[in-house]
């Protein structure tokens, strides 16, 4: 490598190393002088440059999906804006809303209700499968009779990309915000920074908190038109009175 270049390069990253440690000091002093705590253990992540990101809304996936679910004779109905698609069986009901939203009620044939949390996650990665999802991809997480799903996209969480599967008596209640397929770059390139110790600033500036016990980059979706959805990348901060997103375009904080 040209020596010139190699200084160059190294003196920039030597500068961004010494302002992140200098946010960082500063921050925490920030916090300390509002009586804000900070978790034993809790060090200020480090940042990465993310893409802003859309996905198409896919009716063939939410196709597979539903008829996955419901049997091949579900009748699907649409309503006349396109915006929901409404699926419909003697194993339940399902929707597909813009956004990714889709909720239901499903009763498969032979259907018990688990009698704990290893069981509800087996049938729940059994459903998934028949729905189409690669669950080996998948992150399955159980609280009693609840299972959420979720995966990554760039190697971070989009903390709202989550199904939902309820195991009552005699039925499975589904719902949540879902996307298919890999999302693509927009045509801007554009790739955001933001810094953690920003958006704890942004955080403590208009919210009351009085701990920090936590926070993690990774992307929110939210619908932006025409059946597509947008992954805004930002910061999840976890305090004593919940989880915000921070989002790193706006700037804006909204609770998760």
């Amino acid at each position: 490598m040209d020596g010139f270049l190699f200084f160059n390069i190294a003196e920039k990253y030597v500068s961004r190393s010494y302002r992140e440690a200098e946010n960082a000091h500063n921050i925490v002093e920030i916090l300390t002088a509002r009586g804000i705590g900070i978790d034993p253990g809790f060090d200020l992540p480090d940042t990465q440059a993310l893409p802003v990101l859309q996905a198409d809304r896919s009716r063939v996936e939410e196709d597979k999906f539903a008829y996955g679910l419901l049997g091949e004779d579900a009748i699907s109905s649409e309503q006349a804006s396109g915006s929901t698609v409404r699926y419909t069986s003697d194993r339940g009901t399902l929707e597909w809303r813009d956004g990714g939203a889709v909720s239901g009620t499903i009763m498969p044939e032979a259907y018990t209700q688990p009698a704990d949390e290893g069981q509800a996650k087996e049938q729940a990665e059994r459903l998934l499968t028949q729905a189409g999802l690669t669950t080996g991809s998948l992150t399955l997480a159980a609280n009693g009779q609840t299972v959420t799903a979720s995966f990554p996209t760039a190697g971070v969480p989009v903390f709202n990309r989550v199904i939902t599967l309820t195991f009552e008596k005699e039925q499975i209640v589904l719902s949540g915000v879902w996307t298919f397929g890999m999302p693509y770059i927009t045509k801007s390139g554009n790739y955001v920074t933001f810094a953690a110790a920003d958006a704890l600033f942004i955080l403590i500036s208009g919210t009351e908190i009085e701990q920090i016990t936590g926070m993690e980059q990774g992307f929110l979706l939210s619908e932006s038109g025409g059946g597509r959805v947008q992954l805004t990348p930002g910061w999840r901060i976890n305090t004593n009175t919940g989880s915000f997103f921070v989002d790193s375009l706006k700037k804006s904080v909204s609770v998760l």
